[in-house]
C-alpha cells in the first residue's frame, strides 16, 4: 500500500429528532430579551474600562491601568459566556446551521 494511498470512507447514517420548543413569546420579544441581555452583561465592562482608562489618563495614576486590563480581561470571559449561552436559534424551533 501507498503511504499516499487513502481508505475508503464510509459514512454513518444517523437520525436525528428536532422537538420545537414553545417558549410563550414571540421572535421579536426573544431578540428583544438577548439583545438586552448581551448589552447589559457585555456593555457594563466596557463603560469600566472606559472609565478607568479616563482616569488613567487624567490623574495620571498608574494602578487604573490594571483595573481596566483587569476588566478588559472580565470582559473577554463574558463575551464567550455570552456566545455560548446564547440560545436564540434552539428556542426558535430551528436548528443551528454550521
Amino acid at each position: 500500500m501507498s503511504a499516499v494511498a487513502t481508505q475508503p470512507v464510509q459514512e454513518a447514517s444517523v437520525s436525528v429528532h428536532v422537538e420545537a420548543v414553545k417558549s410563550g413569546l414571540s421572535t421579536v420579544e426573544m431578540e428583544a430579551r438577548e439583545q438586552k441581555r448581551w448589552v447589559t452583561w457585555f456593555g457594563l465592562p466596557v463603560v469600566l474600562i472606559a472609565i478607568f482608562v479616563a482616569l488613567a489618563l487624567g490623574t495620571g495614576q498608574e494602578a487604573f491601568i490594571g483595573l481596566a486590563v483587569g476588566a478588559l480581561i472580565v470582559d473577554i470571559g463574558v463575551l464567550i459566556w455570552l456566545s455560548l449561552s446564547s440560545d436564540t436559534n434552539s428556542a426558535l424551533g430551528s436548528p443551528a446551521h454550521h
